[in-house]
C-alpha cells in the first residue's frame, strides 16, 4: 500500500516539475505520504558569508498552496530567521528537527519561531538540506507530523527516500526557470535558445532537439548523436547515461524517475550537466505525444566568454580569487570549486569573503553580475595593449 503511494507520489512530482498546474496536487500527496501537515520547498543560499538569499519558494498546507505564508516568510522572516545560517552547517541530505536549530533563548524570544512557526504548525517540523548547484541548496521544510507521538522511524525513512526526488524536482525547475521555459509545452520548449533541450522516445531515441542542443551534438564535445541515439563522453559515463535513461524510461505502468550527471568534454574543461526527466503527463500535441523523456543540457560556460586576465585586471583579484569568482559565476557549487582547486571548502569560502570585501558587495548574484558583465572584454583589452605597444614603437 505505502509502496503504491510512493510510486504515485513520484509520478505526480515528476509531472509537477514540468507543469505548474499539477504542483498543488503533488504537494498534497507528499504531505500525505510523509504524514505531515504541510511542507515547503525553496532554492536558496543560506551561507553565513553573506545575506541569505532565496530564488524559488513554494509553501503548501494540505491541499492548498499558501501564498500568504510565502509572502510572510520569504518577504519578511527569511532574512531574520535565526536558524537559516545554521542550515549551512548541515550535510547534504541531513534531516534536522527545526526546534534543534534554535537556542533555548531564541525559543523564548524569536518572533519567527514563536509567531510564524506556531501559525504554520512547523515548530516541531523537519528541515532537509540538499546540495543543488550554483553554490546554492534545496531547502525542504516539513511541517509538524500528523502522528500524535511525533516523528517515527518510518516517517524519517520515507522522507530520506523521497529527498533525492525533491532535489531533482528543484534542479529541473531551476534549469527551466533559467531558460525561461517554465510552463511551456513540449513544442514550445524546443523554441528556447538559452538551454539545450532534447526530446527522447520510449527507446531513448532522439525525436527532436532545439538549436542549442543540435549545436552541441554536431560539435561532438562530449555529447553525440550516434545513429539517432544519444551518446556521451567516456565509457563509464555512457553506462551512467544508460542507467539514468533506464530509470526515466521504465516499462509501462512504472513511474519514471529523473536524475542528473556530468559529461566530460573533449575540448572544454568545464563539464556539461545533463538533467534527464520523464515527460509523462506533460501537455502534448499530435507531434509530441510520443515524447517519453526530456534531456536538459546545461553548459556552465554558454552564458558568457570570460577572460581570466580581464577579470583579474578589472576587479583587482588574485589568480586564485579570479578562478573562484569565474567558477561561481559559471554555476559551479563551492564543493566542486574546492575539489578543482585542491582546497578545503572553508578556504574557498574565505576567498569569497575577500572577494566580496574587495568589490564592496554582499551577495553571490552581485558577484555573478560583475563577472558576466566582463563578457568579451578580453578582445577590447587585447586591442588596447596592441595599440599601446604600437604607440611605443612609433615613438
Amino acid at each position: 500500500m505505502q509502496e503504491n503511494m510512493f510510486e504515485r507520489t513520484l509520478l505526480a512530482l515528476s509531472e509537477a516539475a514540468l507543469d505548474d498546474s499539477r504542483l498543488v496536487s503533488a504537494a498534497a500527496m507528499i504531505s500525505d505520504l510523509v504524514r505531515a501537515t504541510g511542507h515547503s520547498i525553496a532554492w536558496g543560499d543560506p551561507s553565513a558569508t553573506h545575506a541569505p538569499e532565496v530564488f524559488f519558494a513554494r509553501c503548501f498546507a494540505g491541499t492548498e498552496r499558501r501564498k500568504d505564508w510565502e509572502r510572510a516568510y520569504f518577504g519578511d522572516c527569511w532574512g531574520r530567521d535565526e536558524c537559516i545560517p545554521r542550515l549551512h552547517s548541515l550535510q547534504d541530505g541531513q534531516c534536522a528537527l527545526i526546534r534543534d536549530l534554535y537556542t533555548d533563548e531564541e525559543k523564548k524570544t524569536s518572533p519567527v519561531y514563536n509567531e510564524f512557526r506556531r501559525v504554520t504548525r512547523s515548530q516541531d517540523g523537519l528541515f532537509v538540506v540538499l546540495d543543488g548547484s550554483d553554490g546554492c541548496r534545496v531547502l525542504w521544510s516539513i511541517a509538524d507530523s500528523t502522528e500524535p507521538e511525533g516523528w517515527d522511524s518510518g516517517q524519517i525513512k520515507i522522507i530520506k527516500r523521497l529527498a533525492p526526488h525533491i532535489r531533482q524536482f528543484a534542479r529541473v525547475r531551476r534549469v527551466l526557470a533559467d531558460a525561461g521555459a517554465l510552463g511551456a509545452s513540449l513544442t514550445e520548449m524546443l523554441d528556447n535558445t538559452r538551454s539545450g533541450i532534447i526530446h527522447l522516445g520510449r527507446r531513448g531515441e532522439i525525436l527532436a532537439a532545439n538549436d542549442r542542443a543540435r549545436e552541441l551534438l554536431l560539435k561532438g564535445d562530449g555529447l553525440d548523436d550516434r545513429d539517432g541515439m544519444l551518446t556521451v563522453g567516456t565509457a563509464d559515463e555512457m553506462v551512467e547515461l544508460e542507467r539514468l535513461l533506464g530509470r526515466a524510461l521504465p516499462p509501462y505502468g512504472v513511474p519514471g524517475e529523473g536524475g542528473s550527471m556530468k559529461i566530460t568534454r573533449r575540448w572544454t574543461p568545464a563539464p556539461l550537466v545533463l538533467e534527464v526527466h520523464p515527460a509523462r503527463g506533460v501537455d502534448a500535441d499530435y507531434r509530441t505525444w510520443e515524447v517519453a523523456a526530456i534531456v536538459l543540457v546545461v553548459d556552465p560556460l554558454s552564458r558568457a566568454r570570460i577572460d581570466p586576465a580581464s577579470v583579474a585586471t578589472v576587479l583587482d583579484l588574485t589568480p586564485t580569487e579570479t578562478r573562484v569568482a569565474i567558477a561561481l559565476a559559471a554555476g559551479q557549487p563551492v564543493t566542486d570549486i574546492a575539489r578543482a582547486l585542491g582546497r578545503a571548502e572553508s578556504t574557498v569560502r574565505t576567498h569569497l569573503k575577500r572577494i566580496y570585501r574587495k568589490l564592496g558587495i554582499s551577495k553571490q548574484t552581485e558577484l555573478a553580475g560583475r563577472i558576466l558583465a566582463l563578457e568579451g572584454l578580453s578582445g577590447f583589452l587585447g586591442s588596447q595593449d596592441r595599440d599601446t605597444r604600437s604607440e611605443s614603437t612609433s615613438r
